[in-house]
């Protein structure tokens, strides 16, 4: 028997989504679309979303928004272009951070949950200058100490954008991850808890910043109507000499997400509570047959407010060899990876850090 990391159940919900956009010959960004951000907002708790091609693309578009943003635009030019974030992360963090003019710096994490340690984050607060925010990452489901890290940046003016690529449906002090902070950015990757492939979402309540993603995601042009209102004669733009979907007023990207994306979405979140709850129900079932071990190993707090992505293993016994170990299961046909690389010390890309 194989055990693998994950599977994708590709249902007849998801196929019949598809074909009816292919019978109506729907595949740009439009009605689909809106219809899972509307969803998605509503599941979150927001009053807002917008979707994109991925989750990287997602937290790209909260950064460059916040730069066009009204309140955090002008705190950031003066404040300076520093974000806070963790070097225990998907690459995609720090990538977005820097692709859109910012500067990562790193706070350790905490071993219990795998996020950065908010008491890390003060310690560097007193350390650094120049810093406009922070990017805490709910990694593997568990979510960060936002209670803490939200204080910190009240207390400063600092925005908080919630990387929560890995924590669809996962919960802190009864809120949704990617609603608790300035705004939250969601990818809905093959291997995460809502499977479409590549696409992605950002949540937030401050309707201006979402408005500024949508915008931007369409290389920055000034409306973003999924059918357009000119031949109406209702386009607020419409006397401005130039067709407004080739109007631009921001420097931005082509993120836009295709309506194949959003209709497998759209199913995808009709079961999540099934797929969270069978996530779950799996981290206890191997919590229950590891329990010989967990001296050796600690194993992962069960929880029913995490939304797990996969099952993290921590080494405890020193004479213990992790990669000894990953070898030893694939040998017995079952699928494991180291955690990722810390992204300061061990990434080729990001060395001068170092």
């Amino acid at each position: 028997m194989e055990v693998k990391i994950g599977d994708f159940i590709f249902t007849k919900e998801e196929r019949q989504a598809m074909l009816s956009l292919i019978d109506a010959n729907s595949i740009s960004e439009g009605k689909k679309c809106r219809e899972f951000e509307a969803n998605f907002a509503s599941f979150i708790g927001t009053k807002h979303c917008a979707s994109a091609n991925s989750g990287t693309s997602a937290l790209m578009l909260i950064l460059a928004a916040l730069k066009y943003h009204s309140k955090y635009g002008k705190m950031i030019a003066e404040s300076g272009n520093k974000v806070i974030t963790t070097p225990l992360t998907y690459i995609a963090t720090s990538n977005s951070i820097v692709t859109t003019g910012f500067e990562p710096i790193f706070a350790d994490i905490e071993l219990e949950t795998f996020s950065v340690d908010a008491q890390k984050v003060k310690e560097l607060c007193e350390q650094e200058q120049g810093i406009c925010g922070m990017m805490p990452v709910h990694l593997m489901g568990y979510p960060a100490d936002m209670d803490t890290l939200n204080s910190i940046a009240k207390k400063r003016g600092w925005f908080v954008v919630e990387d929560s690529a890995e924590a669809t449906a996962s919960i802190y002090k009864g809120k949704r991850a990617g609603s608790i902070g300035t705004a939250g950015a969601f990818s809905f990757y093959i291997a995460h808890n809502i499977q479409v492939g590549e696409f992605g979402a950002l949540t937030s309540d401050d309707a201006e910043l979402v408005e500024r993603a949508h915008r931007l995601k369409g290389n920055g042009r000034v409306c973003y109507c999924t059918v357009s209102q000119i031949e109406q004669g209702k386009c607020p733009h419409q006397n401005m000499g130039f067709h407004p979907r080739y109007l631009h007023d921001m420097i931005g990207y082509n993120f836009k997400p295709m309506e194949y994306q959003a209709a497998v979405g759209v199913e995808q979140l009709k079961k999540i509570a099934w797929i969270t709850k069978r996530r779950q129900e799996n981290v206890k079932l191997l919590n229950d047959l590891l329990s010989p071990v967990s001296g050796a190993l600690r194993l992962p707090k069960h929880s029913d407010q995490v939304s797990y992505l996969g099952y993290p293993l921590l080494v405890n016994d020193k004479s213990l060899s992790r990669d000894k170990i990953c070898v030893a299961l694939s040998a017995a046909k079952v699928e494991n990876r180291p955690i990722f690389n810390s992204i300061p010390t061990q990434q080729p890309a990001y060395a001068h850090l170092k």
